[in-house]
């Protein structure tokens, strides 16, 4: 199974969390979980280890369905996520490291001046603090409010956020950059996806 499949499948995810929360179907989310786990772990797996794969997987969803193991597992999952994000970010600002930001930027073709490079380390700042903000509300939220009202922000209305600071950024990029060489928001989208995003995260 391709990178695009896992992806699409990936993305299911918080649809499904929403969705099992407003239908009170509790099992919902758990079983798009197993789905991620069966599509990456599929091309790997024999065909007797895909049915065995697949049997376990549902007979998981139909234990932790209904257990407060199975919902904690489902609250966990933002906070995780955006923690990880967070700690991407915030640990490519240690002493002696080029921050996450940056090393994109001059990846993608900007030009390695200390104007770039001060604007991407308080771009990378920036990231580090939003993502690390909304895993701890979204930890604040798994206690203080319903499971609707949790799953509507956890799996929806933080990545909105997220999609604000990235779209919002590129004409704040233009403006506070402007010698830099502009080549359109599609363009830029696109070298973004095509950039070498294993040997970047690895530094």
């Amino acid at each position: 199974m391709n990178a695009r499949l896992t992806a699409g499948v990936a993305l299911g995810y918080p649809v499904a969390v929403i969705a099992g929360s407003f239908l009170d179907v509790p099992q919902l989310p758990l079983a798009w979980l197993a789905l991620i786990a069966l599509v990456v772990a599929w091309p790997a797996l024999p065909m007797i280890g895909r049915v065995a794969m697949a049997l376990a997987l549902g007979a998981l969803v139909v234990l932790l369905g209904t257990e407060p193991a199975g919902k904690g597992l489902i609250y966990a999952i933002p906070v995780l996520i955006q923690g990880a994000l967070a700690w991407l970010f915030a640990r490519s600002l240690r002493p002696g490291k080029t921050p996450l930001i940056t090393q994109y930027a001059l990846a993608l073709g900007a030009t390695d001046s200390q104007e770039v490079r001060r604007y991407t380390q308080r771009l990378t700042v920036a990231w580090a603090l939003l993502c690390g903000g909304l895993a701890l509300l979204s930890a604040v939220l798994a206690i203080a409010v319903s499971t609707t009202t949790w799953a509507l922000f956890a799996n929806g209305i933080n990545y909105l956020f997220l999609a604000a600071l990235f779209v919002l950024e590129y004409p704040l990029r233009r403006w506070f950059l402007r010698d830099e060489p502009r080549a359109g928001l599609l363009p830029y989208l696109t070298a973004l996806a095509r950039a070498d995003h294993r040997r970047i995260l690895r530094q």
